[in-house]
């Protein structure tokens, strides 16, 4: 028979996947790894959650606010916040999630409880909280008279599995969604909210909790055990109250673990039907063994003598604790942050799949997407490349610089003069630039070029993210001197000055896609080219110089610059969302625009007019008083706040390399930039409330 195939199958232990050698064994990193897999088996799709109709009454003592929300995945649905009147003042909140066949209007105590404990919404009410509960509907969208006396929401369980996802995945979504709403209500403290969930509600709460940000309490009732226990000896496990594919990796107990070291309570009781008590039993040890190795304060583990409920006196206690107070430390905020969501992991893994059966695994299909969405934002043609420097150094043998001179400008990444020496150039010379764009200054470009007739190429750099307006004299004077331009635009994919893309003016345009930038392969580069025949050298170069693809025979010494298909599996992904990244960054940068209209001490760079900046970095100047070093340390240690790396602290002349290797120079306006600049946090995931913290924390730290 197949069941014993599928006990086979639940006595296995979980195993656990693949992770670095001895990664696994730290309690932070075992809960690293199982909230990722939650994270990639729940599928959530977060979406913003509205309110499009609000009736208020106030009754029996509560405040009580009847919402008819709209989600773009499941349409129209109700909930309802309690607040305890006549006190409007902001309260902990708790976001309250009932068993399968709890009613929203029993939860609220709207109408009588069919059990003294089914009205937990309006338990907590009472007792101080303000409350938020929403509707599952689990019931009701399919035909009555073709269930044929079958659980609906069993059905919707299995129907979500068709198409990959769950209903616990559908579930958890919505309640991160109405948690936000229930975070930024005017009658909520918003560093004070925490999750109730009985039997079902307690499964999503608990994939709730280790899906959102921070470390909100969590008191779970009636859903406790293993899996195996849950699924094959008592078959009462609900079909929506776990994740497909769950065992492969971990077990029930494991998941409320992971929780450490937030406040955790778990109630069961010893007369549950539902569960086997010994089972139950044995699982809130291990939640125990846990919390205790990765040394937080021990779960409260509620062993009680009742059947499958709650009981509320206990959950009061525990949330008046748990809440009386704010988190002591506040979640920082990095200075940058990769993020990619689920959907557009699993996209990654699925292309690195095939890539993998194909056994192409550099320069195929991949790579070729990953140039042809470049285009795009480039306007020309380009050559996907091994990195940023991989493509400054091509672009300047196909130039042919060796032992000539190389122009750039004083303040820049190391890389766009190491190209430079790279590629044979007999000397790098440096060029200050001007305070309007941070472009090289045209006037000090005249001097050099001047000074140095042998020339042999002008490399500008689009200083994060801008494309400055004096590029347009830099280019002319090149153009009359027939000196080729290669723009250094690793900060500035995406950026145009008026309606010419970055990498789109000079003759070459040279992008990285390193982790930090706007657009990112993990590693990788880009050398957009305005001549086709420069293309065709560019491709030879990066394939250690062969005289044609395929060939044995080389002409040139080129090199190992190819980018693979495994990082244009993570490029491709990145630049089918690279719209939407540009225009959260842009939206970002006009919140801190208006946030800091009012911080004395603090000035934004102006843009330039024409300037569309993708805005790399998001520059600050400081007052002459301010201590830099000083003040970042101050931001870090005090507030939890980091800021990006400056653009850039030292001039390139000021290297240990180039000491006896360059002219001296002055450079002053590139050296009062590097000096008095600082760059706020800024990347799409950044939120607006983190951006209220930044400046906040700026101004407290400000003489």
């Amino acid at each position: 028979m197949q069941i014993r195939h599928l006990a086979r199958l639940l006595e296995a232990r979980p195993t656990p996947a693949p992770s670095a050698p001895g990664s696994d064994t730290e309690p932070a990193a075992r809960s690293h790894r199982i909230r990722s897999t939650v994270e990639r088996l729940a599928r959530v799709e977060r979406v913003p959650v509205r309110v499009v109709h609000t009736d208020t009454e106030v009754r029996d003592g509560l405040h009580r606010e009847q919402w008819v929300l709209d989600s773009p995945l499941r349409g129209e649905f109700r909930a309802t916040l309690l607040s305890p009147e006549p006190e409007p003042a902001p309260r902990p909140g708790i976001l309250v999630l009932g068993g399968k066949n709890a009613r929203r209007e029993q939860l609220t105590g709207e109408v009588v409880p069919d059990h003294p404990d089914r009205n937990m919404a309006e338990h907590l009410a009472r007792a101080g909280f303000t409350t938020l509960t929403f509707e599952y509907a689990l019931t009701g969208g399919l035909d009555q008279r073709r269930l044929a006396g079958r659980d609906e929401g069993t059905l919707l369980a299995h129907a979500f599995t068709l198409t990959g996802r769950s209903l616990l995945g559908a579930l958890t979504g919505d309640a991160l969604a109405v948690l936000e709403l229930l975070r930024t209500h005017e009658r909520v403290d918003g560093g004070r909210v925490g999750l109730f969930g009985h039997s079902l509600g307690a499964a999503v709460a608990l994939h709730t909790a280790l899906l959102t940000e921070g470390e909100p309490p969590l008191c779970a009732a009636g859903h406790l055990g293993s899996y195996a226990c849950l699924y094959a000896r008592q078959l009462t496990g609900f079909e929506g109250a776990v994740l497909p594919g769950i065992l492969e990796h971990t077990d029930l107990p494991a998941l409320y673990g992971a929780l450490a070291p937030a406040p955790l309570q778990l109630q069961f009781g010893t007369c549950d039907p539902y569960l086997d008590a010994d089972d139950a039993r044995a699982a809130g040890r291990a939640v125990a063994e846990t919390y205790a190795a990765a040394h937080a304060p021990a779960p409260e583990i509620r062993e009680l003598p009742m059947g499958h409920g709650t009981d509320v006196g206990h959950a009061v206690d525990f949330f008046t604790r748990a809440l009386a107070q704010p988190p002591s430390a506040p979640a920082g905020v990095p200075a940058q942050r990769v993020r990619f969501d689920v959907l557009e992991r699993r996209a990654v893994a699925d292309r690195v799949d095939a890539a993998l059966r194909s056994g192409v695994l550099t320069q195929g299909p991949l790579v070729t997407r990953f140039e042809d969405l470049t285009r795009q934002w480039t306007g020309r043609p380009g050559a996907a490349v091994a990195s940023g420097s991989a493509a400054l150094e091509i672009a300047l043998r196909v130039i042919g610089v060796r032992g000539r001179t190389v122009l750039v400008p004083a303040n820049t990444f190391f890389a766009t003069a190491a190209a430079a020496v790279r590629a044979g150039a007999a000397r790098v010379g440096f060029v200050d630039l001007e305070l309007d764009g941070l472009g090289m200054d045209p006037q000090a470009l005249t001097a050099a070029l001047d000074r140095h007739p042998d020339t042999a190429a002008v490399v500008p750099v689009h200083i994060g993210g801008i494309v400055a307006p004096a590029l347009d004299g830099v280019l002319d004077q090149c153009r009359a001197r027939g000196i080729p331009v290669l723009e250094d635009a690793a900060h500035a994919f995406g950026s145009t000055l008026g309606d010419r893309p970055a990498g789109g003016l000079g003759r070459f345009g040279a992008f990285s896609f390193f982790p930090t930038k706007v657009a990112t392969s993990g590693e990788g580069g880009l050398l957009s080219c305005a001549d086709t025949g420069d293309l065709d050298h560019v491709r030879r170069w990066r394939d250690h110089g062969k005289s044609a693809p395929g060939s044995t025979l080389h002409d040139r010494p080129g090199g190992n610059w190819r980018m693979s298909e495994l990082h244009a599996a993570v490029g491709t992904v990145d630049l089918e969302r690279f719209g939407r990244t540009l225009a959260a960054r842009r939206d970002l940068a006009a919140h801190y625009d208006d946030l800091l209209a009012s911080v004395p001490g603090a000035r934004p760079h102006t843009m330039p007019g024409q300037v569309n900046s993708n805005y790399y970095k998001y520059l600050v100047y400081l007052d002459e008083a301010t201590d830099r070093t000083l003040l970042k340390k101050r931001l870090r240690e005090r507030h939890g706040i980091h800021l990006a790396g400056e653009v850039y602290d030292h001039l390139l002349c000021d290297h240990p390399f180039f000491a006896g290797r360059a002219e001296p120079g002055d450079h002053p306006r590139a050296r009062w930039f590097a000096r008095h600049h600082i760059a706020l946090p800024l990347y799409p995931s950044l939120t607006h409330a983190e951006q209220v913290r930044v400046v906040c924390a700026l101004r407290s730290e400000l003489p």
